[in-house]
């Protein structure tokens, strides 16, 4: 299969105006924890997928 190209919008755009708050963006962050574990995903790929999704904190809430 070839490559894909996302033609989306971007994290920011996609985001704004939503009023998401930090407190919803760690509950989101939780959920996705909560499922990776039950899908027995090994913790070290928990834990490289935590730092992705914090990294996009700045870009998801409070905007």
């Amino acid at each position: 299969m070839a490559p894909q190209t996302y033609t989306g919008k971007d994290m920011v755009a996609a985001h704004t105006g939503m009023n998401i708050s930090g407190d919803e963006f760690i509950a989101v962050i939780d959920d996705v924890l909560d499922a990776l574990a039950k899908h027995d995903v090994g913790k070290r790929e928990q834990d490289e997928i935590l730092v992705i999704l914090y990294g996009l904190k700045p870009e998801v809430a409070g905007i």
